[in-house]
């Protein structure tokens, strides 16, 4: 469904995000080079473009600076002493910090000089006036989540909300994060409209509706609805610690209310006919769900990485079942540089989950479809790979084998496979998502709802999960400790639940640093830890210290490793910027 958009095309179709006329940006004197429909659609499309670059969605934001988490981990035996952000192991000059910071502010840079150009043109230049601020919602909404990954890994930042010309405008302090959030809000509300704490559209926004678009790889106002939600849910956690827990909801329930997007149910494959696996198998496979709308904003990538276009990505790759043979051409290979934790593992034996590998067809499908149930298996004389299926004692006793399985390149379409490219695309947003936002943020003003559990329910039963129920309290003997009665057990097994449902899709360390600085430290300390479950199957939690899956254990600093050191190509040109703490 996919394919590449050409500049000839752009004025009248954009469902991809495909292709970028880099000479728009080559523009350091500030010169309107924007002055028709189709070169506003062209801007707007370069800036969607940085989001597949390598340093973003197309590797770094789910790789390495969202691993060395209590989730997963670098499982490269002769990788213990790399200087790698997931190893906790570098300094303000590690490639990777610096690749993502220069590409973030590279898209800031391009949305700012989108924004400042089409200020200067007519209503009619851009098509109308519709589409001039449909052009301007979706660029300050690109602008917003841009932020919201320099707030997720950094914390403080330099606030750029206008062109970057030259050193003299390069020269900014840090924000604090409540004006960067300030700003994120702002550009946010411009496309998804103004809406009270039920949801109840006050004022639209300025985004096309999703079954307008019909394009997930575009800014639907629905999907501002949910980016804001997440803003506000970001904000009300540490270190700011905002309160605007009202407006988290609002904005959640908006999106409900919308009747726009629903939980994908069905799947193309009868192996997994269950809709969480068929949601995925979807994406892999280039499908667009347009009927439930699930996924609703998605990185967009195309084709293998051997032709001209230099779209693809490594989605499926470097997150997926490590297959290193390269003979079979029915068998995708893959590099497989990340593994889940056993504390994942964890999750999904509690009380509520699907307790043993033979409820594996009747209970949480979450399961093993994340952390995929089997590993391959190379036959050198016949020059052909299989599938060996896993016991589950096998993923407790060899961390090896636990290969996160959400996305497998084995669905790719695209001819001939490629060592080190994909064309499958990655979720920002999903409608599970905005389900247990409400959730969070509904227990966070009134406590356990029956309206927060009916959302948790949604996505549980989805998944093939037992229902939970208001007035249950699990055995205190049981592994499932917290009291989901309470405001606090309800917390943390919202966290837990976002965790089975979304994990290695959401930013990981933004997910525990919200939940406070002790949490955060605490969770990644488990690596180590020597504990043991109370029911189940007795195993250790933690790894052995000659382990590479406990470096990042012992390696964090509780001294600054809760953000991001500033990278030094920004204290090379911006010498007022200043460190993070502990750097």
């Amino acid at each position: 469904m996919k394919k590449l958009i050409y500049i000839l095309l752009l004025a009248v179709s954009f469902t991809s995000c495909n292709f970028l006329d880099t000479t728009i940006y080559n523009n350091p004197e500030g010169d309107q080079v924007i002055d028709d429909e189709n070169g506003c659609m062209a801007g707007l499309t370069g800036i969607y473009d940085i989001l597949g670059n390598s340093a973003l969605y197309g590797q770094n934001l789910w790789a390495d600076l969202d691993a060395g988490t209590d989730i997963m981990y670098y499982n490269r035996d002769y990788g213990k002493d790399y200087l790698y952000v997931c190893m906790y192991n570098y300094n303000n000059t590690e490639e990777r910090l610096n690749e993502t910071w220069k590409a973030l502010y590279t898209g800031i840079d391009r949305a700012n000089d989108f924004l400042a150009q089409l200020a200067n043109l007519t209503d009619s230049q851009c098509g109308g006036a519709a589409k001039k601020t449909m052009y301007e919602a979706e660029a300050r909404a690109l602008r917003a989540l841009l932020y919201m990954n320099l707030v997720a890994y950094w914390g403080e930042v330099p606030l750029r909300t206008t062109p970057t010309k030259d050193l003299t405008t390069q020269l900014l302090k840090k924000s604090p994060q409540a004006d960067i959030y300030a700003q994120i809000f702002e550009d946010l509300q411009y496309g998804a409209g103004i809406v009270d704490e039920n949801g109840k559209v006050i004022e639209e926004g300025h985004c096309l509706p999703a079954n307008e678009l019909n394009a997930p790889g575009r800014i639907s106002r629905t999907t501002a609805q949910g980016l804001l939600a997440r803003a506000y849910l970001w904000y009300s956690g540490y270190p700011v610690e905002g309160n605007t827990w009202k407006e988290a909801r609002g904005y959640a329930k908006a999106v409900m209310n919308s009747g726009l997007h629903d939980l994908n149910r069905t799947s193309s494959d009868s192996k997994y006919a269950n809709g969480y696996p068929g949601l995925f198998i979807k994406m892999c496979s280039n499908q667009y769900d347009l009927t439930a709308r699930e996924s609703m904003f998605e990185v967009e990538f195309y084709g293998n990485g051997l032709d001209a276009s230099n779209e693809a990505g490594k989605v499926g790759l470097y997150n997926g079942v490590t297959q290193s043979a390269t003979y079979d051409p029915d068998v995708p290979f893959a590099y497989g540089w990340y593994n889940a934790t056993h504390i994942l593992l964890r999750l999904y034996d509690k009380k509520y989950g699907v307790v043993s590998k033979k409820d594996k067809e009747t209970g949480d499908q979450r399961k093993w479809w994340n952390l995929a149930d089997f590993t391959w298996k190379k036959d050198e004389a016949n020059k052909k790979v299989y599938k060996e299926m896993l016991t589950e004692a096998q993923m407790n006793t060899d961390n090896r084998k636990a290969c996160p399985g959400k996305w497998r390149a084995e669905y790719d379409p695209i001819r001939p496979w490629a060592r080190n490219n994909s064309s499958i695309n990655f979720p920002i947003l999903r409608y599970s998502d905005i389900l247990l936002m409400f959730a969070e943020a509904d227990n966070e003003i009134n406590g356990p709802t029956p309206d927060a559990i009916a959302a948790i329910n949604e996505v549980r039963t989805r998944a093939g999960a037992s229902a939970i129920a208001s007035g249950e309290v699990p055995p205190k003997n049981s592994e499932e400790t917290v009291d989901i009665n309470t405001p606090e057990g309800m917390r943390q097994f919202i966290f837990e639940e976002r965790t089975r449902e979304l994990c290695f899709e959401t930013p990981r360390h933004m997910e525990l640093r919200r939940m406070g600085k002790d949490f955060f430290y605490n969770r990644i300390k488990l690596l180590v830890s020597t504990d043991v479950y109370a029911n189940g199957d007795k195993h250790i939690i933690g790894y052995p210290l000659d382990d590479v899956a406990s470096v990042p254990a012992r390696n964090i600093d509780t001294s600054k490793h809760i953000y991001l050191p500033i990278p030094q190509c920004e204290l090379n040109t911006n010498t007022i910027c200043g460190q993070n703490e502990g750097w």
